[in-house]
């Protein structure tokens, strides 16, 4: 595994992420690989992520330039589930339960701060980027 890999801070399938709004309310995603491997791969490389947020409730949405297949889809969620829209290149944060037309990658789950997202509005800055690595030195 090499210094850049972000797993070393964790386990080799889960991955735990920062997402913040605007800089100023945070929440804590955890990334399966198991869920979608190629599409969890691609959103780590790009990390870190900030963008322009989209609401379409039940979900928040984050534009990325991520150009990656259908893999595993699902197109049923429920609050707190973390999902990528292929056809848009979208990270979508489900606020609520939905059942989707378009096929959507699990990514994973919302650990922590969901209800900080109930209030985001379009146009929020949103940014996702691995979560620091605890110090294992003491």
């Amino acid at each position: 595994m090499t210094s850049e890999t972000p797993a070393a801070a964790g386990s080799v399938s889960k991955i735990e992420c920062v997402v913040s709004v605007g800089g100023k309310d945070e929440g804590t995603i955890s990334l399966y690989r198991h869920l979608a491997p190629l599409t969890v791969n691609a959103v780590l490389r790009a990390l870190p992520l900030a963008s322009r947020a989209s609401v379409q409730p039940p979900m928040v949405c984050l534009f990325s330039q991520l150009q990656v297949g259908v893999e595993k889809p699902r197109s049923q969620f429920t609050r707190g589930d973390v999902a990528f829209l292929p056809s848009g290149g979208l990270i979508c944060i489900f606020l609520g339960a939905a059942r989707s037309d378009r096929p959507l990658n699990p990514l994973g789950k919302m650990e922590s701060g969901l209800e900080r997202f109930d209030s985001v509005r379009s146009g929020d800055v949103l940014k996702v980027s691995v979560a620091a690595k605890k110090d294992e030195a003491t």
